[in-house]
């Protein structure tokens, strides 16, 4: 039977999941309340840590810094001190005691007794006085049940099967710190991530709800989510507040809300806290797996998270500048902890991209990157995102088609519900010529995420490839309208114009990728462009400009090759793909089918180029 417990002026109701004190309710976290009940029924003896962990976190690896957080809760709850307890006492290294006095109660069913007995082999006959009140009774219900039949059913809360975590906001603005703010954001995503019950928004689809004033439901309904993390945070020196909250967009009704205050050291502790109680207040049934990846640590070193949230802030700015520091915050977690998987994740992407935007030769680039890749997924290779940056890897330089997608499928596995690793997926797809497969994967990417602007450019890059030109031009404007400034979006518009004959559209397209990101690949697609479009001058200037640059940094052969192929001039355009090839520049993965080189495909020697690269089918 369900138990009661008194103690002070405390009722425990385990049944209900609730603390009085006297007839007001209590609020407590689902871990706390179950670490109390714990304590309370081995009331007056000690109970070692281990034991605790093991019993409310039965099959979940957590520290004991979750312990003290729970605690902490239990007794800010209580109104107890921790210097002088009440209630719970800490005995140090070992473990708490729950020490005041206790009473116990059973609740007790209340049971109808038989006001008379009728003997089994002497039955009676009912009275008609009895007849008539039982066929009365009867009408009644019948009445009732009619008349209920008709009335609206009163619905039941929505379940969560969407959450989007919004970037987390200083309590004041002078007071922002956005790496540890968005890095915050990002853990407890990668976390969530891991459960396949809930869609988790990526981080690409909310970073830009940090404007202090922001509506949290307003935000989640434009995410077309069923629930909404939202959260304050403050550092200073050694310590961080953090003030979370979790609301359901249909009702703007709060399911849970807590607030951590403890040392900087501790914030992994925190957001384990965080995944652990978000997963109770959606009532998800998770399996041991799941348990374990919520509060799973891939470092202990908290100065070696905060050099790889420092890391990922300056990778996601998408900037030549931006990719050099992070690529020093990704170096220096590794070097302050060797083991730090992500960190090591981190670096392989931070390199794919030095290669991509002629930071460093993609030779170099991608040689490092692999490596990268190669020390995440050995230290834990349970890490879906570094799967994607593998495949990316082999795909773009090695032309290894086969194992890349071995390394798609991984991901899929381990990362079901992430948008961009659907993204990417979809994108392989396209330039291997399975267009339809990369529709559907392209389409899964915006169930997941339909305002994620990585999955909406995804499906444009497909139809592009597939050459359905117009359905590509309206999803590169869909693009658009959910990220105006985001150049990719620009150039593959630009280069649809292009197929489409549509040259002033197209010229304005690309400028405005170029003036967005000014790369030297940029510099080449434009150069295309002003190239088809009848402006040779302008595309012979931009060639030059490109000869000039190869002199301090890297260029690539296949981006000059683009604007020799807009020319019309394709013994130097087929020579530089060969340069190119040598180079093993990732464009040349999607040669065969690509619209730029219509005009040279029917060549031998391009027809044996491509053939040199081209994926199996």
């Amino acid at each position: 039977m369900p138990k009661v417990y008194r103690f002070d002026t405390y009722t425990l109701e385990v049944a209900e999941h609730r603390l009085r004190r006297g007839d007001q309710e209590v609020s407590l976290p689902p871990k706390a309340f179950e670490t109390l009940v714990y304590l309370v029924e081995r009331h007056g003896h000690l109970v070692k840590k281990n034991e605790l962990l093991d019993a409310v976190w039965a099959g979940i690896a957590v520290t004991e810094g979750v312990l003290t957080l729970r605690i902490k809760e239990i007794r800010q709850a209580l109104g107890d001190d921790a210097k002088n307890p009440r209630f719970i006492k800490t005995i140090p290294t070992v473990g708490y005691k729950f020490s005041a006095e206790v009473l116990a109660e059973v609740e007790q069913a209340q049971r109808e007794t038989p006001t008379s007995l009728v003997p089994l082999d002497r039955p009676q006959r009912p009275s008609k006085k009895s007849l008539l009140r039982l066929l009365a009774a009867i009408s009644v219900v019948g009445v009732i049940a009619a008349t209920y039949s008709f009335l609206p059913k009163r619905s039941s809360p929505p379940e969560i099967q969407s959450i989007a975590v919004l970037p987390f906001k200083p309590l004041v603005r002078s007071d922002t710190d956005e790496a540890l703010e968005m890095g915050m954001a990002a853990s407890l995503i990668t976390r969530l991530n891991g459960l396949k019950q809930v869609i988790v928004r990526q981080l690409n689809a909310v970073r830009n709800y940090t404007d202090l004033e922001q509506d949290a439901v307003v935000a989640g309904r434009e995410q077309d989510v069923d629930a909404v993390l939202d959260g304050s945070i403050q550092r200073s020196g050694d310590r961080i507040r953090v003030t979370v909250r979790l609301v359901r967009v249909a009702d703007e009704k709060q399911l849970w809300a807590g607030q951590f205050d403890e040392k900087f050291t501790d914030v992994l502790a925190i957001q384990d806290s965080i995944s652990e109680e978000v997963a109770d207040a959606l009532a998800l049934r998770l399996t041991g797996e799941e348990q374990a990846l919520l509060t799973k640590h891939d470092t202990q070193n908290s100065e070696a998270y905060q050099s790889y949230i420092w890391g990922r802030y300056f990778l996601d700015q998408g900037t030549e500048e931006g990719l050099t520091t992070a690529n020093g915050y990704f170096q220096d977690a590794i070097k302050k902890d060797p083991m730090y998987a992500l960190a090591h994740a981190g670096l392989a992407d931070c390199y794919i991209l030095q290669g991509s935007f002629g930071v460093l030769p993609m030779a170099e680039s991608y040689r490092q990157a692999r490596t990268a890749a190669e020390k995440a997924l050995e230290i834990d290779d349970r890490i879906g995102q570094a799967h994607v940056s593998m495949a990316n890897i082999l795909a773009d330089h090695y032309w290894d088609w086969e194992l890349a997608q071995m390394h798609f499928k991984r991901a899929s596995e381990l990362i079901p519900n992430d948008e961009s690793a659907h993204s990417a997926y979809s994108q392989y797809l396209a330039r291997t010529g399975r267009f339809e497969e990369a529709i559907r994967e392209a389409t899964r990417a915006l169930e997941i995420a339909p305002t994620s602007r990585q999955a909406n450019h995804s499906m444009a890059f497909a139809y592009y490839f597939a050459r359905r030109h117009q359905d590509a031009l309206e999803q590169s404007q869909r693009t658009l309208l959910l990220d105006p400034n985001f150049p990719v979006a620009h150039a593959l518009r630009g280069l649809t114009y292009v197929r489409l004959g549509m040259n002033e559209e197209a010229v304005a397209a690309i400028q405005k990728a170029e003036q967005l990101i000014n790369t030297p690949d940029f510099m080449a697609l434009a150069g295309y462009v002003h190239a088809m479009t009848g402006n040779r001058k302008e595309a012979r200037f931009i060639l030059e400009e490109l000869r000039k640059l190869s002199k301090e940094r890297h260029v690539a052969s296949f981006g000059l090759a683009m604007i020799h192929t807009g020319l019309e001039e394709k013994q130097l355009a087929l020579d530089l793909l060969a340069k190119a090839f040598k180079e093993r520049a990732w464009e040349l993965g999607q040669l065969d089918i690509d619209p730029m080189f219509d005009s040279i495909r029917g060549d031998p020697q391009f027809a044996d180029l491509a053939g040199r690269v081209r994926p199996r089918r």
